[in-house]
Order: C-alpha cells, then structure tokens, then sequence
C-alpha cells in the first residue's frame, strides 16, 4: 500500500465519502453504517504520513564505496542552484559522464543525475569515444 501516490488514497476516501453520504442521502442507513469503517480506515491511510522502504543494499558496480561518493557528491550538485558552467567543470561534468558509462550506468541513469537530457550524454559519450579512437590513429 505504501507504493500508492498519496493523490491517490486521497481520491479514494473523496468517493467513499461521496457514496457514503449518497446514501444516506436515500435514506439508506444500513448501507451507510457498513460503509463507515471503510471511509475511516481510508481516512487513517491518508492522515498517516507514508513510511519508507528499506532500500536494499546495491551489488556491483553501485554498490561500491567509491561509486556511492561520487553519486552523493553529484546529488548534491543537483539540488543547488544552477550557475553558469565555467569549462573546467564542463570537462569535469563530461568526465564524469565517461566514468558512469564505464561502469555500465544507463545514458536514462546518467541523464538524470545530471539533470541533463538523455541526447546530451549520449553526445558527450560519442564525443569521448571520437576522441579515443582519434587519438589512437595519431599515435600510428
């Protein structure tokens, strides 16, 4: 139950509480009085703040110290507020991209710990990988 948006608990108590009222309206107590537990446990479900699942600990790659701070540091660079990206932190931003990919993070993954589209890591990564095989054919 804890998986349902709470926009939806809500609705759900609003049409009980309509049928409920409904039928009283028809003077229908009986069905009235068999709706009321009903309407008060939605009610409680709804006043109830929603509790968190436990997360279970990530295998592999994510499940990596070093990963698990570099995913931290780049969530907390999300949540500020945007500033004018000087190159440095582009290039920084762009490494960081290749280093996901590496570790076989989705370009969707990636994406969205950047706040970025989809098409812009995955021009990043054609980029990178543009320059290695470009520098691979100097080195001949």
């Amino acid at each position: 139950m804890s998986n349902l948006p709470r926009v939806s608990l809500e609705d759900s108590l609003y049409v009980l509480q309509l049928a409920r009222e409904t039928a009283l309206a028809q003077n229908r107590q009986a069905q009235a009085k068999r709706m009321m537990p009903v309407v008060e446990e939605m009610r409680s479900l709804v006043s109830t703040p929603p509790q968190s699942a436990a997360i279970p600990p990530s295998t592999g790659v994510m499940g990596q110290s070093d990963f698990k701070t570099l995913l931290n540091v780049t969530q907390s660079r999300v949540n500020q507020p945007p500033v004018v990206d000087s190159t440095a932190s582009v290039m920084d931003r762009n490494r960081l991209i290749g280093a996901m990919s590496e570790a076989n993070m989705t370009d969707v993954d990636i994406a969205r710990q950047f706040s970025i589209t989809r098409e812009e890591v995955q021009l990043v990564l054609n980029v990178q990988q543009n320059n290695k095989s470009f520098s691979g054919d100097r080195s001949r």
